[in-house]
């Protein structure tokens, strides 16, 4: 068994490239609130990981993007976190300085954050299953239990 972030960092892979294949499958019904969502998911992952890095991201936290930037910016996002989950424990438990979106100060541990990211993309998922389903769409499964059976 692999360490709890190295399995949420996978999880997180898989059910973002599920959504990614529900969109494309139903681009012309998927509502367009879906995919604010989801380029906020995207977007929010690469600001983590450009902080934890210590550099300016390429994003806002509410850009809209095409269903296709949305793809590549989760494929750079998602290995961009494998090597950090892949890290030593000592960096885990290290502390991160960074200035969030409303320019306030912040310090919290690297394993903290990676946690945080993990959960963000979990509730913005939700919210698009539930928008998906209130416009006749069948939402796909991301809970982690059906991850872990695959």
């Amino acid at each position: 068994m692999s360490s709890p972030l190295v399995q949420l960092w996978l999880y997180n892979d898989w059910a973002n490239n599920l959504l990614i294949e529900k969109m494309k499958q139903e681009v012309e019904k998927t509502p367009p609130v879906c995919l604010r969502l989801f380029s906020h998911i995207v977007n929010a992952q690469l600001i983590w990981l450009y902080r934890l890095d210590g550099e300016k991201p390429p994003v806002g936290v509410w850009d809209e993007h095409s269903l296709s930037t949305c793809e590549h910016y989760h494929g750079l996002a998602s290995s961009g976190f494998k090597a950090k989950v892949l890290a030593q424990e000592a960096e885990i438990a290290k502390t991160i300085s960074y200035t969030n979106t409303k320019h306030e100060q912040f310090q919290n541990s690297f394993g903290d954050i990676l946690l945080h990211v993990f959960n963000h993309g979990t509730y913005h998922r939700a919210q698009i299953a539930s928008e998906m389903r209130r416009n006749g769409l069948e939402p796909i499964n991301t809970d982690y239990i059906s991850f872990v059976r695959t």
